[in-house]
């Protein structure tokens, strides 16, 4: 399940401009492009994320959402070789918040599960007590 869907982006830029971003002709955007660029933000986030958290999300806290928006116009945007400024800082801030979020100094609120504890194989030696020691060898 995608953390953000196309509605989700149009919220973020017209549908014009999403058209022009994905469509190669034509006047509607093409979904395939718009979920390849959110399957790209997504990986991003999970691979961030999943130092700290089980990933994938489900449901998806609003801040992951919010993040794969903004990182999936980027990609839409650097798809086409566009410079955009405010994208570019958007991105930039959304990868500086998710390094936060891996190293433990922000969180995604209450919403999000910690990672599932794996357990641990610990190895175990066990031996019958010592039947040769410097003590006991003193006089051969």
């Amino acid at each position: 399940m995608s953390y953000s869907t196309q509605s989700d982006l149009l919220k973020g830029i017209s549908e014009e401009e999403l058209a022009e971003l994905t469509a190669e002709s034509g006047g509607t955007p093409e979904a395939t492009m718009v979920s390849e660029a959110i399957a790209k933000a997504d990986a991003e986030i999970d691979a961030y994320c999943g130092m700290r958290y089980q990933v994938p999300f489900s449901p998806a806290p609003e801040m992951v959402r919010s993040l794969s928006v903004d990182m999936a116009i980027y990609h839409l945007f650097t798809r086409r070789s566009l410079e955009d400024k405010v994208r570019r800082q958007k991105y930039e801030d959304a990868v500086a918040f998710l390094k936060n979020v891996s190293k433990g100094l922000a969180t995604l609120g209450a919403t999000a599960l910690p990672p599932a504890e794996v357990e641990s194989a610990v190895a175990e030696i066990s031996s019958s007590d010592r039947v040769f020691s410097r003590d006991t060898l003193k006089n051969w």
